[in-house]
């Protein structure tokens, strides 16, 4: 993690505001603060705002589903009017939107209506994608819920009479996921999670400023991490880019050599003592290997 004075690039504004470029394993964003800001406020929003973008990335998988298999089966593999367990052979044969897993009925709604769902999935997804964070793009909790809504409102035109009680994306629309209990393994508790900058714990009782001064034209990278996790690993000094050139050279490099080794061992003879084309006087005067001076 370190922090420098960031740079405006064509069609973005001069920042006069703290950037924190937050990762958590793959996620990572940039969030928008202030030195003066306490860093639990900090921590806490930041908390919130990255479970929500779990939320919302779940709540986009959902909705491609939704578009491809239809609603959601009230037990999966069952037919939802019998019970009965369902032949997933005789489905496939007779289903072409048929759910592999079983989990949806296999009744997607109209051509344009799947558009609809599948943009605004898309859009979704959009938001949170993690290249906002390298063009310094913040995300704000705004812009996430407002294409959650978007999702709802393309899903209410798809069933106005709403989906099934039992559906993930009714449960996730009306509010009524916990994430943290969904995803333990990747969300934070928001009133426990900590930021580390520069391989040291943010305490939440300090301000901003005791890390970064008072200047608010600075760009921080901080790790979000739960209470009980360790302090994180450094990161790599070459990121993907280079990381990926550098092992094609290495390879381009390694297939080189074994080129010419190759090529070395077919001329290997050469070296050999029969073929030493001074072999004959050295027979004679009793020197091998040739007289060295120094």
């Amino acid at each position: 993690p370190h922090t420098h004075r960031p740079t405006a690039q064509p069609g973005q504004q001069d920042w006069t505001m703290v950037l924190l470029r937050v990762k958590r394993e793959l996620k990572e964003f940039v969030f928008e603060t202030k030195t003066s800001e306490s860093v639990d406020d900090i921590c806490t929003q930041i908390g919130e705002l990255h479970n929500l973008m779990l939320r919302a990335e779940r709540l986009a998988g959902q909705v491609d589903q939704l578009a491809k298999h239809g609603p959601m089966r009230k037990q999966a593999g069952c037919n939802d009017a019998t019970g009965e367990l369902i032949d997933p052979v005789k489905e496939k044969e007779t289903n072409p939107n048929y759910d592999p897993l079983g989990f949806r009925v296999g009744k997607p709604p109209g051509p344009d209506i799947v558009k609809v769902l599948t943009r605004t999935a898309d859009e979704c997804r959009a938001v949170i994608d993690p290249k906002q964070a390298e063009r310094k793009i913040p995300i704000s909790k705004d812009k996430i819920e407002e294409a959650i809504q978007n999702i709802k409102g393309a899903v209410m035109i798809a069933y106005p009479m709403n989906l099934p009680e039992w559906d993930h994306i009714r449960y996730m629309l009306d509010g009524k996921d916990d994430i943290q209990a969904v995803a333990p393994q990747d969300a934070v508790d928001p009133k426990t999670c900590v930021l580390w900058f520069a391989r040291k714990r943010m305490e939440r009782k300090e301000k901003l400023s005791k890390y970064c001064g008072r200047n608010e034209k600075m760009f921080l990278k901080v790790r979000l991490q739960t209470k009980s996790q360790r302090m994180p690993q450094r990161e790599a000094r070459l990121d993907k880019d280079a990381q990926t050139k550098m092992m094609a050279y290495w390879h381009r490099k390694n297939e080189e050599d074994k080129r010419l080794r190759e090529e070395a061992d077919n001329d290997d003879y050469l070296n050999s003592e029969w073929a030493n084309p001074k072999a004959y006087k050295t027979a004679f005067t009793g020197v091998k290997g040739g007289i060295r001076f120094r």
